[in-house]
């Protein structure tokens, strides 16, 4: 048993977003959109209804679920991600795609709405988790891969975020080290970044932990 307090986990329940906006690109049908709505806004609400000043630093959260941190890996470059830090992040990644299901079907006076809580989100964000410089508080692949692809940085600090995850993945010897919130976009937020000779080299990796790591021993599904 998980207890009274684990629903609402972040990076998991927001399926309730994800899924129908990743529906709708995929089959281009607003009805979609127009059906899951309301649950998609609802999802948005409750996890507002969870903050203090938009900030979302309570609860029960699964995080990075299975990570990868090998040998203990004491030394300051550890691969565990601040829970909350992660929240807040799905918290924006949640809004955004409530804002882009507005658009779509009309909802403007939602998009104005969301719009402005989703610039507190972030705002808050840079205040709890992020250094002048750009550092985040967790040094972990995943830190960086989620607040690179929910564009939870500025501009100005972007370009040195991911020349930090490069330098985390080689400090690996080239292997990823994120667990089921970051591994999905650890590729991407590369390849948006430039780093595409990093990203394929994490493709092409054989040793543990890597995605060819269970091929090249006889797998015939994902692990978990």
């Amino acid at each position: 048993m998980l207890g009274n307090d684990a629903a609402g986990s972040t990076g998991w329940a927001d399926v309730a977003t994800i899924i129908p906006w990743n529906m709708y690109l995929a089959y281009g049908d607003k009805r979609i959109l127009e059906q899951q709505y309301t649950s998609m806004k609802a999802w948005v609400d409750y996890m507002q209804s969870k903050t203090s000043n938009d900030l979302w630093n309570t609860g029960f959260h699964f995080g990075d679920w299975l990570f990868y941190r090998p040998d203990d890996d004491n030394d300051g470059r550890a691969a565990i991600t601040d829970k909350y830090l992660i929240a807040q992040c799905f918290f924006a990644h949640s809004t955004q795609l409530l804002i882009n299901a507005a658009k779509v079907i009309g909802k403007e006076d939602d998009v104005i709405k969301y719009e402005t809580l989703l610039s507190k989100i972030k705002i808050v964000f840079v205040k709890e988790y992020v250094t002048p410089s750009g550092r985040l508080v967790s040094s972990s692949q995943t830190a960086y891969v989620l607040a690179l692809n929910f564009d939870m940085l500025s501009q100005s600090l972007r370009a040195a975020a991911a020349a930090r995850l490069v330098h985390n993945i080689k400090d690996y010897n080239n292997h990823l080290t994120t667990g089921f919130l970051g591994t999905p976009y650890l590729c991407h937020v590369l390849t948006r970044f430039g780093y595409h000779d990093i990203a394929y080299t994490l493709v092409m990796q054989e040793t543990y932990p890597s995605w060819l790591y269970p091929v090249k021993i006889g797998a015939t599904t994902i692990w978990e």
